[in-house]
């Protein structure tokens, strides 16, 4: 099937019901972090009690960024003019007058802090209490073990969440990391959708585990074991994915937990964090080394390509695609992103149209 991509051009506009990872949680502290998160500025930073604040980053006296104020106590100041802000956005204090102007004051945003993430809420705030954060039990789970990093990709969020989508990139893209299975077989996938989320799966028949996973776990190169592979649309902010190798002696699966978290950040870029995370030999500190330095260099290879195609587009139009049935769940995913837009009030028009700034969605 032949058809135009429906979303490869940059819009001013993003849908907010969602909420984004905008940070791990060590890296907000007794500073202020300037963010920008679906093209709104923010300032964040830990009150003296731990809790996390996000306020929007301009100052009402003038266009000055709080970011570049002082922190004291629980109050953000203003650098430039002296205007004081409490946690609620609130101005408290004008050094040039006694009187605080009844309409000086910044938004305050909606924050949770889940999973070591910090989660930031930029639709209306009374909405904010209908949804949830996506559900990353593993990252809070003492029996398992993480790598991740933080980075920047100049590219539309949807181009993310598509690539996460399609399972049949990984051999040709980083063939280093890809489990022989992969290569060796193509079980037929199974695809679940609701109204705004996507599950596929399927199940591989025996083969051997990497090198590394062979070590890791004391087996011999030689042994081959089923896989099962699984990936879940959560949110317009998170797609995880699942790989579990399944032992057939009653020792219990050795299992791993991909989560990539897509925060859109302006036109045309996003900020993915990533965490790879597995419930076996977590005390091996060879294996969580060698995960870091193939994973860094497995999502730069992604980040890569996917701006590879953003330039692409930018420079030559969205053009046509030819869809196959392992893009199903691609499709379905970009599916559920024109109605999110639609439902939030963008024209139907560019809902079809929108990749570039970002989106938001139900958890």
């Amino acid at each position: 099937m032949t058809r135009s991509h429906p979303g490869l051009t940059r819009l001013g506009r993003v849908p907010l019901d969602c909420w984004y990872a905008v940070a791990s949680s060590p890296a907000v502290g007794r500073e202020l972090v300037a963010l920008r998160v679906c093209g709104s500025p923010l300032v964040v930073f830990r009150t003296l009690a731990g809790q996390v604040v996000a306020l929007d980053d301009r100052c009402a006296h003038r266009p000055f960024p709080l970011s570049a104020g002082i922190l004291d106590g629980d109050t953000v100041r203003c650098g430039l003019c002296g205007f004081a802000y409490d946690v609620d956005g609130h101005c408290v204090s004008v050094p040039t007058q006694s009187r605080v102007p009844l309409d000086a004051g910044v938004q305050a945003r909606p924050v949770r802090e889940e999973h070591g993430m910090v989660w930031v809420w930029l639709g209306e705030p009374g909405r904010a209490p209908l949804y949830r954060t996506p559900d990353l039990d593993w990252l809070d789970d003492q029996a398992w073990v993480s790598v991740g990093a933080e980075l920047e990709v100049a590219a539309g969020y949807l181009l993310l969440l598509e690539s996460f989508a399609d399972v049949t990139q990984i051999p040709y893209l980083a063939p280093d990391v890809s489990p022989a299975v992969l290569a060796a077989a193509t079980p037929p996938l199974d695809v679940v959708v609701t109204e705004t989320t996507v599950s596929l799966s399927r199940r591989f028949p025996p083969g051997r585990l990497p090198d590394w996973q062979a070590r890791a776990l004391g087996r011999g190169h030689d042994e081959e074991f089923e896989h099962r592979q699984e990936g879940h649309f959560l949110s317009a902010a998170a797609w995880v994915d699942y790989w579990d190798v399944l032992p057939d002696d009653g020792t219990g699966p050795a299992r791993m937990r991909f989560s990539q978290l897509v925060t859109p950040v302006d036109d045309g870029r996003c900020r993915l964090l990533w965490r790879v995370t597995r419930d076996f030999a977590t005390s091996d500190e060879v294996t969580t080394a060698l995960l870091a330095e193939l994973f860094t260099s497995y999502y730069g290879r992604v980040a890569t390509a996917l701006e590879t195609m953003q330039q692409m587009i930018d420079c030559d139009g969205p053009g046509r695609e030819v869809n196959v049935s392992a893009d199903v769940a691609a499709l379905k995913v970009r599916s559920i992103v024109q109605t999110l837009l639609a439902e939030q009030g963008a024209p139907t028009s560019q809902a079809r149209a929108t990749v570039g700034r970002g989106l938001a969605g139900r958890s």
